[in-house]
């Protein structure tokens, strides 16, 4: 089984201890098994054949048991044990949006349907008919946000199952490092959507600059793969055993800027320019640039000098993207985007102190975490764990737990830096739930234990554009500690729509009040998307990357929300975590 199938079949079990009413450690346990199966960069299978299952972040010792089982029979017992117990029309209801186990088991056992291959089309017709709005815990608002999240399902149905950006990077990264080991290919660079860093990718385009095409298409041809699709004087594509094709593309030195350019694209980019050529009296291929008038063609080994001769500077890869940037490049207005050194800290990771959270806990300690800023050569971290559920917490224990924590953290941060004279500064912080009404799911009195807070939206996500504005303004307005907007549109690459928001709004409001928004670089999010990077930056707000790590090496993943920075046109002076520690604090830390 592939690591999407592992990964399905994991939410099944912790769908079907839900419904059976086990453990909920055991559902979260299933949950984040899922997720870390989910993004990895390399087949679970691999990791067992090499003895690693253990290596997996979030895998547990029993799961990881139950996984050994499966690559060694082919079936877990115990798996079929517990799914026996339920429905088999309930696992597919599970993929339509909003739809939790629960109400799936509801549905199936009400209305009877017992067909696992017809049950979404049985609960559409059933919807249509009106027949659901009377079970119990249902409604019309129900019958009509099932109807909507079936049409969503059926969307995503036929869209092209793509990678989210980190997934398909380190992919590409295997396949660089194996050409690599070559001498026979001079430089090797990923193409397309890839090299301009797009939030997800489809397949895998390579390019190599060579003198030996056909002895680096032999080596190409090494990598494990499933099987060979093409193989020709010029390139191969290549079946991989997870089911990705990657094509590879060999050209001479002399050509390979040329190459290069015209294959990164974007195809709106790459005909603007072909445009703005034309006006110039050339034409422009993959082998070059043709003067129209003579026929004569000049090769590029890179892009720099392919855009010069057009009178341009070098236009980075993910900026092309026809947004105005062979203007501004020709007008000498082009950003200095943002570098990765740059970033100075990260300010919203979650650690494994449990303070009973409202979401999932993160898996690594204090120590760990200040560690790798060290490596990262960070000023300053921000821990910003979720807050304490409020439904099986009273305002008063809240408090105590918010006190408790900060304690905690005083401590272990003494602890670590008891004989080291340089020091990662810390800042206490949370991320608070935004309620449907806009509350922030934290106490007033609870502020007192932080530094800044996170707002972010974590349910109720398909209330109408106004509703949700409003929401949102009265979240980033109920405490002056509110400092940070996160993950603002709430999607989901692949699994969840952005929320509607009145943009022009909400960066008016943030720019009032100073509040950031963010960047979050977690690979299911990427969030902001680019497009709004790019509006906030021309409007002037300011922004601010983060990780939103839940496990001290995601860290490192702080290179894809630069990616989204750049390719929204963000420089360094756009985003609030490039400042100096002192300067950062006195922009955080603000007063009750």
């Amino acid at each position: 089984m592939n690591n999407p199938e592992i990964a399905e079949l994991l939410r099944k079990m912790a769908a079907s201890y839900q419904i059976l009413g086990r453990n909920t450690f055991s559902i979260i346990a299933y949950e984040k098994a899922a997720d870390s199966i989910e993004h990895l960069t390399s087949e679970a299978k691999d990791f067992w054949d090499e003895g690693r299952l253990g290596d997996i972040p979030g895998l547990g010792q029993s799961i990881a048991g139950y996984l050994d089982e499966l690559f060694r029979t082919g079936r877990v017992r115990h798996f079929e044990e517990v799914m026996d117990k339920v429905p088999a029309a309930v696992f597919p209801l599970l993929n339509i949006p909003g739809l939790g186990p629960k109400k799936a088991y509801k549905l199936v056992t009400i209305l009877k349907l017992k067909q696992p291959d017809r049950v979404i089309r049985d609960v559409s017709q059933a919807c249509t008919d009106g027949r659901i709005r009377d079970i119990d815990g249902f409604g019309v608002k129900s019958e009509a946000a099932i109807l909507t999240g079936i049409g969503e399902y059926r969307r995503g149905q036929i869209k092209e199952n793509r990678m989210v950006l980190p997934v398909a990077d380190a992919l590409a990264e295997e396949l660089l490092t194996h050409l690599r080991r070559t001498p026979d290919v001079k430089h090797a660079d990923a193409l397309g959507s890839l090299r301009r860093q797009v939030s997800t990718i489809g397949d895998i385009d390579i390019a190599v600059s060579t003198t030996k095409p056909q002895a680096v298409v032999n080596h190409f041809l090494k990598f494990p793969h499933r099987k060979v699709i093409e193989k020709g004087p010029t390139g191969a594509s290549l079946l991989l055993t997870n089911g990705r094709q990657v094509d590879l593309r060999v050209q001479k030195p002399d050509t390979y800027g040329s190459m290069l350019q015209y294959f990164t694209g974007s195809k709106h980019h790459n005909i603007a320019l072909r445009n703005y050529a034309l006006g110039r009296g050339y034409s422009l291929s993959e082998y070059g640039i043709k003067q129209v008038k003579t026929g004569n063609i000049h090769e590029f080994k890179d892009e720099e000098s392919f855009y010069r001769a057009l009178g341009l500077p070098f236009i980075p890869p993910e900026i092309r993207e026809d947004r105005g940037e062979i203007d501004a490049a020709r007008n000498n207005r082009l950003p200095k985007l943002l570098e990765l050194p740059e970033i100075k800290g990260d300010l919203h990771t979650h650690s494994l102190y449990n303070l009973e959270p409202s979401h999932d806990l993160g898996s690594s300690s204090v120590a760990e975490y200040l560690k790798i800023s060290e490596n990262l050569g960070y000023e300053y971290i921000g821990f910003s764990d979720h807050n304490p559920s409020i439904s099986t917490h009273t305002e008063k224990q809240i408090i105590a737990i918010m006190k408790k924590r900060k304690v905690y953290y005083e401590q272990q941060y003494s602890s670590y830096y008891r004989n080291k004279q340089k020091r990662v500064q810390m800042f206490i912080m949370c991320e608070a739930d935004i309620l449907t009404d806009g509350k922030v799911a934290l106490p007033a009195e609870a502020f007192r234990y932080i530094d800044a807070a996170v707002v972010s939206i974590h349910g109720s996500f398909r209330q109408p554009k106004d509703l949700m504005t409003s929401r949102v303004v009265r979240a980033l307005t109920s405490h002056p500690k509110v400092r940070i907007f996160g993950h603002p549109t709430a999607r989901l690459l692949g699994r969840r729509e952005s929320i509607e928001l009145d943009w022009k709004v909400i960066f008016g409001l943030c720019r009032q009040r100073d509040i950031a928004l963010e960047i979050n670089a977690y690979p299911d999010r990427l969030d902001l998307p680019d497009l709004i990077v790019h509006e906030a930056v021309k409007a002037g707000v300011r922004l601010i990357i983060d990780t939103d790590s839940h496990q001290a090496q995601q860290m490192y993943l702080m290179k894809f929300g630069v990616s989204v920075a750049r390719r929204g046109w963000a420089t360094g002076r756009d985003i609030a975590n490039t400042l100096d520690y002192n300067t950062f604090a006195k922009w955080l830390v603000k007063g009750e």
